[in-house]
């Protein structure tokens, strides 16, 4: 058994807590450290607890304390090696020796055997994760400008995805307060997923075996949670999927501890 949960989740920090039954995992720590622990203490979790840190890529939003964290509680930190260096920079003095790179091949921390897949977005280097615990398994991507074909695939057959649902395209292309610059940067194929296109890819879930989406990495400033979670809803029973019977729908809060799910 293990459980998932988000500490925070948006365009201006993101965090994702990973129990297990003698293993505890962070994916990311976009957000303060003060911030961090409160959440790690109400949630009755022991900073020193935190075995490892699995980074997606170098972006602050999900960086922020890594460097911190490591530091006062001698996580490891394991990272993609086409990002190492770049995330490196953000991390102020560390001791390198618990800087764990990777490629492309699976890994073990504890109890967990980790997949990661290459996301496209406009970082030196970005992956999604599938961790599995047996036979049971969940998976994280946020940070994408499109979904392949072969990206959604890994997310097939997994208890709960968690999947970034960053923009709503109309409010995004009429903010008055981002440039025509910022606005092509986040609906490119390196930016971030709009909430129809997430739709799609959680269309698709439905049809392969997973019963969970946390939708996820929302923008303050371009979605809400109610359009975000309206948009995906509407394309699912539009396609015959029924939001809550085939599959379920949350939404992650963006700032606050969100639901605590239990994955067997």
């Amino acid at each position: 058994m293990m459980k998932v949960v988000t500490l925070a989740s948006s365009s201006r920090g993101n965090c994702v807590l990973v129990i297990g039954e003698n293993t505890n995992l962070l994916i990311d720590a976009g957000i303060n450290i003060s911030n961090l622990i409160s959440k790690l203490n109400l949630l009755g979790v022991d900073p020193y607890s935190i075995k490892a840190i699995l980074s997606t890529h170098e972006h602050s939003d999900h960086s922020k304390s890594i460097g911190a964290f490591m530091r006062k509680y001698g996580a490891y930190l394991y990272v993609h090696n086409d990002d190492r260096e770049a995330l490196i920079k953000k991390l102020g003095r560390i001791d390198e020796s618990r800087i764990i790179t990777f490629y492309d091949q699976d890994f073990s921390i504890g109890e967990f055997t980790i997949k990661s897949f290459k996301l496209p977005h406009d970082a030196v280097s970005c992956v999604g994760y599938v961790v599995r615990q047996g036979v049971t398994q969940f998976a994280y991507a946020t940070d994408l400008g499109y979904a392949s074909e072969e990206t959604v695939k890994n997310l097939f057959n997994c208890k709960l995805v968690i999947l970034e649902s960053n923009h709503d395209e109309k409010m995004l292309i009429n903010n008055p307060n981002y440039s025509s610059a910022l606005k092509q940067r986040i609906l490119s194929k390196h930016g971030h997923l709009s909430n129809m296109s997430s739709a799609k890819v959680v269309c698709s879930l439905a049809q392969n075996n997973v019963k969970q989406v946390v939708l996820a990495h929302l923008s303050p400033e371009n979605n809400t949670p109610m359009l975000c979670y309206q948009t995906v809803c509407d394309y699912l029973l539009a396609m015959g999927v029924e939001p809550g019977v085939n599959i379920k729908i949350d939404v992650a809060p963006m700032e606050h501890i969100g639901t605590v799910f239990v994955i067997k």
